[in-house]
């Protein structure tokens, strides 16, 4: 597993490529733009072209961009969900222009309507932002969720829901977070657990749809349905969930990236990124 972090890509977008090696990064996350308005980020030839050198000369193997917060492909507000639809497409753009390989993106919430009216709506925004994307080689990364307040992905069968909606189109993967599959209940803290949700990711979705992994504690219990990151082993999944995953076969290639508050609190940090590449080299 390639370990890596979300980090910061301002005042200039080839400086996400050296945040990430100063962290000691083999994979990049970052945003492209602020994560809280609709504007979609279009970058200059010139400033894309300096990412790709920075890359190019870097030990960067994997780059991610996230979409923005504010995305509900679920949602019944038209406006809304219009602006989803746009933002989703201006991402695969904004990718494409970098050379990113994927971008991840949070599905959104069916605000009470039900998991089947949300994923009709899904269905229809996925294929539009697909049909826009053309023949963009960029990967639609679904991530999944805690659980909370009608969020569409709780589970691996809503996921492969949602791939099966847009005819299982190869451009849709899938990103998991470790935290939010366990505050949804997945146990992944023993071999047993973590085999069986293997197991599970296998049997409706298809392991070759996994991309990427957000390798995150969690501050909240197993099943909690409560989205609460935590550094890596100061929460309820501990060092030996991450030592198992870390090194599990199934992931072998795949990036696993961070979002977790870092030791100051201002985000994924060198001592989290440590802690996994250590119990990487360790294998236990």
């Amino acid at each position: 597993m390639y370990i890596g972090a979300h980090v910061r890509a301002s005042g200039g977008v080839w400086k996400a490529i050296d945040n990430g090696v100063e962290l000691g990064c083999e994979a990049i996350q970052f945003f492209a733009g602020s994560p809280r308005t609709w504007k979609p980020q279009l970058y200059s030839e010139k400033d894309a072209a300096r990412f790709r050198e920075a890359r190019a000369a870097s030990p960067i193997r994997f780059v991610l961009i996230h979409t923005i917060y504010l995305i509900n492909l679920a949602s019944t507000n038209e406006d809304f969900y219009e602006k989803s639809v746009t933002a989703l497409v201006g991402a695969v753009v904004a990718a494409e222009q970098l050379g990113a390989d994927a971008i991840v993106t949070h599905i959104g919430s069916h605000q009470g309507a039900g998991f089947e009216p949300g994923l009709r709506r899904v269905q229809t925004a996925l294929g539009r932002a697909l049909d826009e994307a053309g023949d963009s080689p960029v990967r639609v990364l679904l991530e999944n969720t805690a659980g909370a307040g009608g969020t569409m992905g709780v589970d691996f069968a809503e996921l492969a829901a949602m791939i099966d909606a847009v005819d299982g189109d190869p451009r849709v993967g899938l990103c998991l977070d470790t935290a939010h599959l366990f505050e949804s209940g997945v146990e992944l803290r023993t071999p047993e657990g973590l085999e069986a949700a293997i197991a599970g990711l296998d049997a409706t979705c298809g392991l070759d749809r996994l991309v990427c992994l957000h390798l995150n504690d969690s501050k909240t219990a197993l099943g909690s349905n409560r989205d609460r990151h935590e550094n890596i082993g100061d929460g309820d999944l501990g060092l030996r969930a991450f030592a198992q995953i870390v090194n599990h076969p199934a992931f072998a290639g795949l990036p696993g990236i961070l979002e977790v508050p870092g030791d100051a609190g201002d985000g994924p940090d060198r001592s989290n990124v440590e802690r996994l590449l250590a119990l990487r080299a360790g294998a236990t």
